[in-house]
This record gives structure tokens, sequence and C-alpha cells, in this order.
């Protein structure tokens, strides 16, 4: 196994490699972590990393690999000090799989490796094998977004046996917020991953009886609302619907709605207003969401897919790109479709719903 340390002691460093050497690895080492992050593009099979160094401490080394699309995955275990707790929770946060604490023994370092790679290699297994099964695209690299909260979750709840006699109160409180939040990231993923296979089944299957016809301004306000919440950005959002009814089911629409406003705070600044209209046009319904936010080029409006998410390399996205596929696939099983285009002066972006009703 090709393992990377990271670490700025020479002393725990050169201990460390010879550790991993004399159990048969190869080992590349970096004193900093601007060269660890160079020598992780290389894509090693596992990373031990220092939480406290100058320049770039540990936290800061763990985001900019987890930004590498080949190193999104690798395991990642950090050597810190027992005291450090408020950085294991914010590392957890950011992807880490483990700690180790200093000094460590052989039997520590040992046992890391098999963990990680027990625990995080049939999870991957899985993964392809779901990718082929399905034959979607992997571009948005949504096997590391399932991961991730998992090591939140999974970390958080070794740290608690680890110190089962002697957590505080307070320490307690922070480490379950911490598996809560993981936990609840997980649910949405799933859901949405859930979601977008039903609609998906829906739209293979033979015709079958319409459901009730959808109230679209309730279902515009409901799906519309729920967003603004959870984005913090209630102020920032308008919704004016005209009265109509859509081929469609209630909760489908409105979490379609709730896919695209959501993305349309996501990339929008706080102020910066988020619209919903709706309209009958004959025997046609519109529903249109207008943002201010960075918009997509006309490249990307064509190429919009499960899956795929467009400007990782220009800003930190989490999620599995399925917003859109959703909110796509939503109106295609009414007898309707989605189209994406550029706002006025090709600023933000322009959702519509073109939707059989009136």
């Amino acid at each position: 196994m090709n393992i990377l340390i990271i670490e700025d002691e020479s002393e725990v460093r050169h201990t460390l490699q010879d550790l991993l050497e004399l159990n048969g690895h190869t080992v590349l080492a970096a004193a900093d972590g601007r060269t660890g992050i160079e020598l992780a593009a290389g894509r090693p099979d596992f990373i031990f990393c220092d939480m406290m160094m100058p320049g770039m401490d540990g936290d800061e080394v763990i985001a900019a690999i987890r930004q590498l699309p080949q190193c999104r995955d690798l395991p990642f275990v950090f050597l810190t000090a027992l005291a450090d707790r408020a950085d294991q929770r914010l590392g957890m946060s950011l992807g880490a799989d483990d700690y180790i604490t200093k000094p460590f023994t052989e039997r520590d370092i040992v046992d890391a490796i098999a963990a990680r790679v027990r625990r995080q290699q049939p999870l991957r297994e899985r993964i392809e094998e779901l990718v082929v099964a399905h034959r979607t695209e992997i571009a948005a690299h949504w096997s590391h977004e399932l991961m991730t909260p998992l090591n939140g979750i999974l970390g958080g709840l070794e740290l608690l046996e680890s110190k089962a006699g002697s957590i505080d109160p307070d320490e307690l409180a922070k480490l379950l917020r911490l598996i809560r939040t993981g936990a609840e990231r997980q649910y949405a993923l799933a859901r949405k991953l859930v979601l977008f296979f039903e609609l998906e089944q829906i739209k293979a299957a033979p015709p079958r009886a319409q459901p009730s016809p959808c109230n679209v301004a309730a279902a515009a306000g409901a799906g519309g609302l729920r967003a603004a919440e959870e984005a913090m950005r209630a102020p920032d959002l308008t919704v004016r619907c005209d009265p109509g009814f859509v081929p469609v089911a209630q909760e489908h629409l409105a979490t379609a709605i709730a896919e695209v406003v959501g993305n349309a705070f996501r990339f929008s600044r706080a102020g910066q207003p988020v619209v919903v209209t709706g309209s009958s046009r004959g025997a046609r319904y519109l529903i249109e969401i207008a943002d201010q936010g960075p918009g997509m080029t006309a490249e990307e409006r064509a190429g919009f897919n499960a899956f795929v998410q467009f400007g990782r390399d220009r800003r930190e996205q989490q999620g599995l790109g399925l917003g859109l596929a959703i909110a796509r696939g939503v109106a295609e099983i009414s007898g309707g479709h989605l189209s994406l285009s550029a706002g006025p002066g090709e600023r933000g972006l322009h959702v519509t719903f073109d939707l059989p009703g009136g």
C-alpha cells in the first residue's frame, strides 16, 4: 500500500515512516501541508496527517485534499494531541476517517489502516455496483458525498466509545450534535436518491392513471418556503402563482420546486431575490424560478444531468447534483418539460416548468 505521511516533526515523521515500511508499505513523506497536498495529487492509498502544523494546519490540508477529484474517498487519519477535541469535530465534518493520539504505538497504526480499509472498500464497491446497475455518471463524485456524512457519524461514535467514562456533558452534547448533523445530511441524500430512481421508474413504466390534480399555488408556496427556511433566506423569496392545477402529485411538485429554489439560494448571496411565478397559458401552466446568482453557461444548461455538477473547481459544493434532474423528472412524468435559460443581461438562472394544465 502507498501511504502518505504529512507531519512537520521530523522525529515523528521518521518513526512513522520506519514503522510503515517495516510493515511492507511504500511511504511518501511531507514536512508541511503544501508539500503534502502536492504529493496527494498522485493518489496514495492512505494518508496520515498531523493536525497542528505551521503554515497550513490539518483542517486546511484535508479541505484542500478533499477538493482533488481523485482523493475524495481516500482514507484520511489525523495524528493529534489528546486535548484537540474541537479540532477533531471540525476534522470529522471535513471528511476525516479517524484520529490517532500521540504518542502512538505500532498497533495503533496497523489497526487504523486495517479498520479504514475494511470499512471503506466494501462501501466503495457497493457504490460502484450501483453506478453500473443504473448506468449513471459519477462526474459529481457522489460516492464521496455518500461517505462523508458517515465518516462524521462513525468518527463521533468511536470518539464517544473511547471516552465513554470520562467525557464531560458539554463535550457529549457537541459530539451528539455532530452525529445528528451527519445523520440528517445522510438522510437527505438518501431521500434524494430514492426520489430520483422512483421518478425514473415512473417514466419507464407503462402509462397509468394520472394523480389527482395538484394545486400549483399551494405546491409552489410549500416547496419555496421549505427551501427558504433551510437556507435561512425567507425574506429573499417571492412566490406569485395564479390559480391553476397540473397532473402531478402535489408532494412531487413541491419537492421539485424546493430543489430549484434551494439551488438558487445556494448559488446566490443573502439579499439577492429568488422569484417564483406561475401563470396559465391556454392549456399549459408555466412555473418560472429566477435568481441573480452566477448562472450557468449555455454548455452547462444544455448538459445538466443526474450526478453531474458544474463549477466544482470554482466553489465548494455538497450534494449529489440531483436537484435539477429531480425537477426535470417531475416535469416529464406530468407530460411537461423543464428548460433552463440565462436571466436578463445573462445574469442568474431562469428555470421554467412547462406543464399541461391551466
